[in-house]
C-alpha cells in the first residue's frame, strides 16, 4: 500500500470507529472491530514518524502535512462533523495504545458535553492522542526563530509590566492585553519550543518581577505542550501562570526585595499575596477561571502544608502544580540583587529531594526532561578550558550536549565558532570534550541567543 493509500486509510478507520461509537454501545462488536482496525492503521502510519496529525483544512483532510485527494461522501460527512465539533486536529503520537484510542472514541460520542473534549482527555490521563487547532503562518510572514522569539518575549515583559502597574494602582489588569501576548507566547511555544525557553534563561535582575511573570508563563505552557495540551486550554494555562503572583502589588517593597531571611511578621506580610491575588483576578471581568485558582493555590504544595493555611481538604488544580514547579526553577536560577541564580544541576538536586512535599514527582520528572541538564542557550566552560553555547541535547544522555565553541582554551574568540559533539569518541574511545560547568554570561560579555 503506497503512503497516500495509508494516509486515506488511517482517515477512513478514525472515521469509522468515531461512527460506530456514535451508533452503538462501547462494548457492540462493531465498535470493538472499529477499534481494532483504528489501532491497527495507527501503529502502521506511527511506524516511521513520532506522531501522525489529521488536519481539517476547510473542506480538506491533511495527514501529516499531505492533502489527501478527492473524498468519499463518508469523509465529506467526517469533515463537517469535525467543523461542527470545533476540531482542526487530532494528533496521535508513539505509543499510543487501544485503550486510549477506545477513550476517544467514547468522548466523541457526547455532543453536548459542557467540558472541553481536550479537558475530559486530560481528566482520563490521555497524553498520547491531542486535539486542537492547526496553526497558521503569521501575517507578517515571520517564521518562529531566535529573532521572532526574542521579539515576542520583549513585548511580553513590557505587557506584564504594564499589566503589574494597572493592579498596583488600584486598577483591574486588563484581560484583552494579557490574552493578546499570550496568544503569542503560546504560538512560539507549540512552533519553535527551544528559542523561547532559552530566552528565559538570560534575563537580568533589574526587571526581575516581569520576566518572572512571563518566563513562569513560558515554562508552565512548556510543561502543558509536554503533556499535549493545545489550544484554548494551553492558552489559559499560560494566562494562568503570567497572573500567578499579582497579589505582591500590595506586598511592601521592603519585604518583597529583602537580601536576608525574613522575619515572622514579614512572612506574614509575604503570604497575603495568595489571597490578595486571588480577590484581584476573581473581580477581573473576563479574566479565566484558572487564574484565581492558580494565584491562590500555588504555595499549597501537594500535601497542604504551604500557605494559605487552613483551608480544609482539597486536591490541587492540574495547572497549579505545573505552575509551582515552573515558579520556583524561575525563581532559584533567577540572578538578583542580593545573590546569583543556581546552576541548573543544582537546582534540580533541591526540587528533586527525597519526599519534596511541594511538587508533583510525575511533573516534575516531565519537566526535568524537557529542561534537560544544560538547556539550549547556556554558556558553559569544557575539560578543554574552552567556552561554548549549548545548541542541541543528546537524545539519550544529557551530560553530552552539542555545543558550539565560540572561546578557545585561551579565551579568545573564534573567528569561525563551530560545533562539537562532546558524545563523539576519538580513535582511543576516549571523551575528548565533556561540559564541566555553565558560565555566566555577563562573566564574558557574551550573549548566547545570538549564536544558536
Amino acid at each position: 500500500m503506497s503512503d497516500l493509500a495509508t494516509r486515506e486509510d488511517f482517515v477512513r478507520r478514525l472515521s469509522a470507529a468515531i461512527r460506530a461509537g456514535e451508533l452503538y454501545a462501547p462494548n457492540h462488536p462493531l465498535v470493538t472491530k472499529s477499534i481494532d482496525n483504528l489501532m491497527a492503521v495507527t501503529t502502521q502510519n506511527l511506524a516511521k514518524s513520532d506522531s501522525a496529525v489529521v488536519g481539517f483544512l476547510g473542506n480538506d483532510v491533511v495527514v501529516n502535512e499531505v492533502r489527501l485527494g478527492k473524498l468519499t461522501a463518508q469523509l465529506v460527512g467526517f469533515v463537517r462533523d469535525m467543523h461542527e465539533r470545533d476540531i482542526e486536529k487530532i494528533t496521535f503520537n508513539r505509543g499510543v495504545t487501544r485503550d486510549e484510542l477506545q477513550i476517544l472514541v467514547e468522548l466523541m460520542r457526547d455532543r453536548t458535553a459542557a467540558v472541553p473534549i481536550t479537558d475530559r482527555l486530560a481528566s482520563k490521563g490521555i497524553r498520547r492522542i491531542a486535539i486542537g487547532k492547526l496553526m497558521l503562518d503569521a501575517d507578517d510572514g515571520e517564521h518562529a526563530g531566535i529573532v521572532v522569539a526574542r521579539k515576542v518575549y520583549k513585548s511580553a515583559v513590557e505587557t506584564a509590566e504594564t499589566l503589574w502597574d494597572q493592579a498596583k494602582a488600584g486598577d483591574k489588569p486588563d484581560p484583552t492585553a494579557a490574552r493578546k501576548i499570550i496568544d503569542s507566547l503560546a504560538k512560539v511555544v507549540t512552533q519553535d519550543r527551544t528559542s523561547l525557553m532559552a530566552l528565559t534563561a538570560l534575563k537580568q535582575y533589574d526587571n526581575y518581577t516581569f520576566t518572572h511573570m512571563v518566563n513562569v508563563s513560558v515554562l508552565a505552557m512548556s510543561q502543558a505542550r509536554a503533556l499535549n495540551l493545545d489550544g484554548p486550554l494551553l492558552r489559559e494555562f499560560g494566562f494562568a501562570a503570567l497572573m500567578h503572583d499579582i497579589g505582591k502589588v500590595n506586598t511592601p517593597i521592603e519585604v518583597l526585595n529583602k537580601p536576608g531571611t525574613l522575619s515572622k511578621e514579614e512572612f506574614e506580610v509575604m503570604k497575603r499575596h495568595v489571597i490578595d491575588g486571588a480577590h484581584i483576578l476573581r473581580k477581573t471581568p473576563e479574566m479565566p477561571a484558572l487564574a484565581p485558582i492558580v494565584a491562590f493555590e500555588h504555595h499549597l504544595k501537594q500535601d497542604l502544608s504551604g500557605y494559605p493555611e487552613n483551608i480544609g481538604h482539597r486536591s490541587l488544580n492540574l495547572c497549579t502544580m505545573v505552575v509551582s514547579i515552573a515558579d520556583v526553577f524561575d525563581a532559584l536560577r533567577s540572578k538578583r540583587t542580593y545573590r546569583e541564580g543556581l546552576a541548573t544541576d543544582r537546582i534540580r538536586a533541591i526540587m528533586e529531594e527525597r519526599d519534596n512535599p511541594a511538587f508533583n514527582q510525575k511533573l516534575l520528572k516531565r519537566f526535568v526532561n524537557i529542561m534537560g541538564l544544560y538547556p539550549i542557550g547556556t554558556l558553559v566552560t569544557l575539560n578543554t578550558d574552552e567556552v561554548g553555547v549549548i545548541t542541541a541535547e543528546h537524545p539519550s544522555d544529557p551530560f553530552r550536549p552539542q555545543v558550539k565553541i565560540i572561546l578557545n582554551s585561551r579565551g579568545e574568540r573564534l573567528e569561525d565558532p563551530f560545533l562539537a559533539n562532546t558524545w563523539e569518541r576519538d580513535s582511543r574511545g576516549d571523551y575528548p570534550r565533556a561540559v564541566v560547568e555553565p558560565v555566566d554570561p555577563d562573566s564574558v560579555r557574551i550573549d548566547p541567543l545570538t549564536l544558536l
